[in-house]
């Protein structure tokens, strides 16, 4: 026991036997300090049980809050062995769970996009979603189990409100999620907007921007959103004949865009298939590589959730050894191709899955690693990027970019240059 919680006795403590009680008390009260959690010394020396938590923490506390940073430290919690202590450890403790949660909610507020109107897109778009949900009224429900209305949702959000002209995808394909894809592009932008490759320039309007987009699929969403939005140019990439004829169908219905994407063959003579050597040419230059992994390792995994219906081929649903075999597959050819993509990353359904990455980068010596969770309504999806770039590591601690506040920044500097002339 800890010398500060007991006494020493000597031979003289053979004469005191008669001395007040409150004495023999004190000498308790000393000794049972160090009891922890339920008991506390009352008046006159007496113990009685407690609700309030001890202040000595308990070691689950001191474990989760030893995980944290080390600005608690700076706070004065920590004593010089690293060992919580009295009151400051509960109110650190506290102090960090808010912390988390504040965390947690500012991403969702950042990623999740303004609620559907479904009223808004029905009037909109010609009254095709109407006809596809069979709605008789002004009122119109889309059932998220039915294929034929997540389709013809998508169609029509694409149009009301990324101005894509025109979309459709072959029966029992994938019907992907619009506002869940906007908001993987919106985090590229931040992520080049905090590093962009070497003679890029971080704050024009995306021109120089090319997105290597591995797995593209039928839909091919990532290179029409990402084209209509922000005007980067899209290679989109696939191995299967429905895929690759799929997307080069959807380029061609939205001629507007037809310059700006390019769809590629990744198959291997021998059936097997690329995931980035093979597909990329030696003098190509990438600013990001993105995909949307394989989930699952087996269709039957792929059906556990009964409340979507969002269909999807065995190709884009499933993978030998999950989406982990999949990334690690992309992070294999990312270490041959270190000068090429400025940014690697991947979507992961699985948070675990993201965290397994982290650790296995950390390990690595990646020296820049960025991760987020994309919320829309109830579903959280996560990303990972890493880049080998020296600019990328040197802002690697550095915050990323709010890309409302730079819009503000730059419309207040330009109207200060258009002000200035009349001023003088």
């Amino acid at each position: 026991m800890d010398e500060r919680w007991t006494r020493t006795t000597t031979g003289d403590d053979d004469e005191d036997d008669e001395d007040d009680d409150d004495d023999d008390d004190d000498d308790d009260g000393r000794r049972r300090r160090g009891r922890g959690r339920g008991h506390r010394r009352g008046r006159r020396g007496r113990d009685r049980p407690s609700n309030r938590p001890s202040n000595r923490p308990t070691d689950r506390m001191t474990d989760r809050l030893s995980n944290h940073d080390s600005s608690d430290r700076a706070h004065g919690c920590l004593t010089t062995r690293g060992r919580w202590r009295g009151a400051k450890a509960t109110r650190a403790y506290r102090r960090a769970y808010r912390a988390r949660m504040k965390r947690s909610r500012d991403a969702r507020e950042d990623n999740e996009c303004e609620r559907i109107d479904f009223q808004r897109i029905a009037n909109c778009d010609g009254g095709e979603l109407r006809d596809a949900t069979g709605a008789k009224d002004a009122r119109v429900e889309v059932d998220f189990t039915n294929w034929h209305h997540t389709r013809a949702l998508t169609r029509s959000i694409l149009r009301v409100h990324y101005d894509v002209s025109d979309w459709d995808i072959p029966s029992g394909h994938l019907v992907p999620p619009v506002r869940n894809r906007m908001n993987y592009l919106t985090w590229l932008e931040t992520l080049r907007r905090l590093s962009a490759p070497i003679g890029a320039d971080a704050s024009a309007n995306g021109a120089d921007v090319r997105v290597l987009d591995v797995g593209t699929g039928a839909s091919a969403i990532y290179a029409l959103l990402g084209a209509s939005v922000y005007g980067w140019s899209f290679v989109g990439t696939d191995v299967t004949d429905v895929a690759l004829e799929g997307a080069e169908a959807n380029v061609e219905r939205n001629p507007r865009l037809r310059e700006l994407i390019e769809i590629r063959d990744a198959r291997k003579i021998d059936g097997t298939f690329n995931f980035l050597r093979g597909v990329v040419k030696p003098d190509e230059k990438f600013t990001f590589c993105m995909c949307n992994p394989p989930f699952f390792e087996s269709m039957d995994e792929a059906g556990l959730n009964p409340n979507t219906a969002c269909g999807g081929t065995e190709t884009e649903m499933v993978c030998p050894g999950g989406e982990e075999s999949f990334i690690k597959s992309m992070f294999r050819d990312s270490l041959e191709m270190k000068d090429s993509i400025h940014w690697f990353t991947t979507m992961c359904g699985k948070k675990k899955t993201m965290t397994k990455m982290r650790s296995m980068f950390h390990t690595m010596r990646v020296p820049a690693v960025r991760t987020t969770e994309l919320v829309q309504g109830k579903t959280s999806r996560w990303c990972i990027a890493w880049s080998f770039s020296r600019h990328a590591a040197s802002m690697n601690t550095s915050p990323l970019p709010d890309l409302e506040k730079l819009k503000k920044v730059r419309e207040i500097c330009a109207n200060m240059r258009a002000q200035a002339p009349h001023e003088r």
